[in-house]
């Protein structure tokens, strides 16, 4: 296929959805597609942007995950690209939400950026996340700003309205409102843009002239009447205003979900601008489609509350496993998370697999693993079940459970995320703690713990160091804390009714410190 054969292709929405099965992973797909498309000096910009109505979730993640495994799918091409994260806090409030949220009471119809403390919280903690998946880079500072040359951007979209960077393409855009209406099939050319009132800061408003360097409007919620020739305050209906921001940022290529693909969408019918208005091409759309939570049928949404976020993610999986978790399913596919024990499980069950062909030399496991890490595929680990069960039985002591496993730097790690799953979302044996107050009196004989044990004697002991009916073997015990210490224990608890032991316990699982004796 000639290149002008596949600049034809390209642009036909139909094209959108396909992809070459010949290649070795969907990311090198849409990664040879943007190196056919431009000349090789060129530096490739992909884009991933998000509105920070809520905490970000592991669907919004897919987003960043997919600009990410592009962008070093061309960088394995040896093609130079960089990542631009974009905010969209420009994005008003719902009315339903600050109902909903004390913290945006008051600002309904406002911008997101508005509440800068609640927006500012949201974006750093997702900056934090892709700093510790080593997707953001360590140099950027706590708001994602790199400095001049770095393959990573990130821009706040209230910030850049209302510094007016976008001044010269919206007194474009509104000059030619009519012309626009008519390609995107709008009623009326004054529908296509909103202000934010100047007096009271709500979108609320209607438009009563649209000039290319002013705006008559009146505001539904203050009363006002004022004509504006602050473009910045301007806001563009969602196609304009993506198309405005991927021609000033000089953006080629961009993930987008099911809601901006489908037929009718932003995807679709912003073609004809590109083509008819702007005079250049759409940039390379990557679809995909939903993250699901485990058991849940809709799509995890963030400003809802109660999404599995990367931060959730990061403690019990290693980054490249996370990356792993968002490569291995075809991009257009939906897929689920979970962090029940049968999906942690199962997960790691398919990524020690995973590893196991890409270490044998499978070419396509091999460029998954290239595009997830730069590291060299790890030895074998531990299966994650086997850890879990000796993590049990060794009273969570990481050190203890690494050592038994032989002590490869494998083994501390998958110790360490078992554990931190354990914490957070297992069940753990100690947390079933009872009422029932033991006779602890008889369980030490001569000042030291009896040799052999009934099943009720050491239901007594366990119930007595730890208020838990069960618990693990007394060896266990032993090669955990020492005889000493578990007479000591029995002691406390028959003079002063405490639980020391179950106390360090307890510590070791909420502090993650694996040397925690």
């Amino acid at each position: 296929m000639n290149l002008g054969t596949r600049a034809a292709r390209d642009d036909d929405y139909a094209d959108l959805f396909r992809q070459d099965a010949s290649q070795p992973h969907w990311a090198c797909d849409y990664a040879d597609r943007l190196a056919r498309r431009h000349p090789p000096e060129r530096r490739i910009l992909i884009q991933t942007s998000m509105s920070p109505s809520g905490p970000f979730h592991v669907g919004n993640f897919r987003d960043t995950a997919i600009a990410h495994l592009v962008h070093r799918a061309l960088r394995r091409m040896g093609r130079r690209s960089a990542i631009l994260l974009s905010f969209d806090d420009f994005d008003p409030i719902r009315a339903g939400q600050a109902a909903r949220q004390p913290e945006l009471a008051g600002y309904a119809a406002r911008p997101l950026g508005a509440v800068p403390a609640r927006s500012t919280a949201i974006c750093r903690r997702y900056i934090t996340e892709l700093k510790q998946a080593g997707i953001c880079p360590p140099e950027a500072d706590a708001d994602g700003r790199t400095p001049p040359g770095s393959h990573w951007q990130t821009h706040y979209q209230h910030e850049r309205y209302l510094a007016g960077t976008y001044t010269r393409l919206q007194g474009r855009y509104q000059r030619h409102a009519g012309k626009l209406a008519k390609l995107l099939g709008a009623k009326a050319p004054e529908g296509l843009f909103n202000v934010y009132c100047e007096q009271c800061g709500r979108g609320t408003t209607v438009i009563l002239g649209l000039g290319a360097a002013r705006v008559r409007y009146a505001c539904r919620s203050c009363g006002a009447i004022a004509v504006t020739g602050r473009l910045g305050v301007v806001k563009p209906s969602w196609a304009l205003d993506w198309t405005l921001r991927v021609t000033h940022e000089q953006i080629d290529c961009e993930p987008a979900g099911q809601d901006h693909c489908s037929a009718g969408s932003t995807m679709d019918r912003t073609r004809v601008i590109y083509r008819r208005f702007l005079g250049s091409r759409q940039p390379v759309i990557v679809p995909y489609g939903l993250v699901r939570q485990f058991a849940d049928r809709g799509k995890v949404s963030g400003s809802r509350g109660g999404g599995i976020t990367l931060g959730d993610l990061l403690p019990i999986m290693p980054p490249a496993m996370i990356l792993w978790l968002y490569g291995r399913t075809n991009c257009k596919a939906d897929f689920r998370i979970s962090t029940e024990r049968a999906g942690f499980l199962g997960s790691y069950a398919a990524y020690d697999a995973f590893l196991d062909a890409a270490r044998g030399g499978d070419r396509r496991a091999r460029v998954l693993h290239e595009l997830t890490t730069d590291e060299e595929v790890p030895a074998p680990a531990p299966r994650m079940r086997t850890v879990l069960g000796l993590l049990h039985g060794l009273c969570y002591d990481t050190g203890l459970v690494a050592a038994e496993l032989g002590g490869t730097p494998e083994a501390h790690e998958r110790a360490r995320y078992a554990r931190a799953w354990l914490a957070v979302h297992g069940r753990c044996w100690i947390d079933a703690e009872r009422d029932d107050v033991p006779d602890a009196a008889g369980l030490i004989a001569t000042g030291d713990l009896p040799e052999r044990w009934s099943r009720d004697a050491y239901r007594t002991l366990t119930l007595t160091l730890f208020g838990t009916q069960d618990g693990p073997p007394l060896r266990r015990l032993e090669q955990v804390f020492g005889r000493e210490a578990i007479v000591a224990a029995v002691r406390a608890y028959a003079d002063r009714g405490e639980r020391p032991l179950r106390e360090r316990v307890l510590a070791r699982l909420r502090s993650g410190d694996p040397g925690a004796r």
